[in-house]
């Protein structure tokens, strides 16, 4: 185990933000991870699983603990008698090299997840989705190591199936439990067969408009040029030789409304701005069970906190009201600071309150100015 003391995580995050850690290790095996894991436990040290360093904001001051950060790498295939193929992935592995992985062998349903940041483990984790289509789709199983088990389950690696991880959106028993569950692999069901056409639609794109344009149903290839192009355009792809910003894409999840919500939300949008609420359509989807999904971009529409607002190091994205950026050398506690500014405007409004969907690591919230 190469332990090391006092290093810098903002050039380890895609929002570049942060202090140092108090203790740093890199764990390229699940032994790696079970050795600094007995470490922490030895000196009573809180303990950070880091991956892509995509999906979170690391307080000013740091992390006073340890931080293992997971580069467990390896793709291995296993072929099933139902024209599925398992493939095991590392955690450590960066997801959209994964999509690219599972492109080139002609294995759907990864495509529509091209171009989001982050590793394999923290896209299980966060059950990452995009364009209609999410990690929880193609999941079957993930090796894990219990952090706050008895001793002999820290050193155990367990495996816990699909129906076991209670996924929800954006949302999984993994970030749900504060950290006390580290991912070491997955194993995902993909499929040679590419019968099934990707479906979704907003304002900006329609997947059925695609095969429209090409005049042919969308190759795999295809329907990953096409979501790279929008995630550029919204200002959500984080990727070298792109159009990017230091962010963590998305800020706030996408909140689930009752249809009377959804019904006041919508009266007050048109009082507002009726040509605005008709333009951005759709920023609403009917559920199963009658609620409502709503856009949080949308909301954000009606509030101070437009595209392109600057306040100090910290401002909203000018391609998309949803992004918090760093603008120029920012603190977290400026980015913290603008988001709860912007919930607090939102819920003003409308009554709905949003909730972030990067994480606070370290003494974020605490420290806002």
């Amino acid at each position: 185990m190469n332990l090391k003391e006092h290093v810098p995580l903002a050039p380890l995050t895609t929002f570049g933000v942060g202090g140092p850690a108090r203790f740093f290790v890199e764990a390229e095996s699940a032994e790696e991870v079970v050795e600094a894991l007995a470490f922490a436990r030895e000196r009573a040290l809180p303990v950070f699983a880091l991956g892509g360093g995509s999906n979170i904001v690391i307080a000013d001051s740091g992390f006073d603990g340890l931080v293992i950060a997971l580069r467990i790498q390896g793709v291995t295939t296993e072929n099933k008698d139902n024209g599925k193929t398992f493939v095991t992935v590392g955690a450590g592995v960066a997801w959209d090299d994964f999509v690219v992985w599972s492109i080139e062998k002609k294995l759907s349903g990864l495509e529509c997840m091209s171009g989001v940041p982050g590793t394999v483990g923290g896209a299980v984790v966060a059950n990452v989705g995009a364009y209609g289509a999410q990690v929880s789709d193609t999941f079957v199983s993930a090796e894990i190591i219990d952090t706050k088990g008895a001793s002999d389950k820290v050193q155990a690696i367990q495996v816990i199936k699909k129906e076991e991880c209670g996924f929800s959106y954006h949302d999984s028993l993994f970030g749900r439990s504060g950290g006390r569950y580290i991912v070491v692999s997955a194993t995902f069901s993909l499929s040679a067969d590419p019968a099934v056409t990707p479906s979704y639609k907003d304002n900006r794109f329609d997947m059925a408009e695609l095969s429209l344009q090409l005049g042919h149903k969308p190759t795999q290839q295809e329907v990953r040029d096409s979501v790279l192009k929008m995630r550029e355009e919204k200002g959500s792809l984080i990727m070298k030789g792109r159009k990017s910003f230091r962010c963590a894409g998305s800020f706030f999840h996408m909140p689930f409304v009752s249809n009377e919500k959804y019904d006041e939300a919508a009266g007050i949008a048109r009082t507002l701005d009726a040509e605005r609420e008709k333009a951005l359509r759709p920023w609403a989807w009917e559920q199963p069970d009658g609620s409502y999904k709503l856009a949080p971009g949308f909301l954000l529409e009606y509030t101070e906190f437009q595209k392109g607002f600057v306040r100090g190091g910290a401002g909203v994205s000018p391609l998309h009201a949803l992004s918090i950026i760093n603008v120029g050398n920012a603190r977290a506690s400026e980015i913290a600071e603008l988001a709860l500014d912007m919930q607090n405007a939102v819920e003003k409004i409308f009554g709905i309150k949003l909730e972030p969907e990067v994480e606070y690591v370290g003494d974020v919230e605490n420290r806002i100015l």
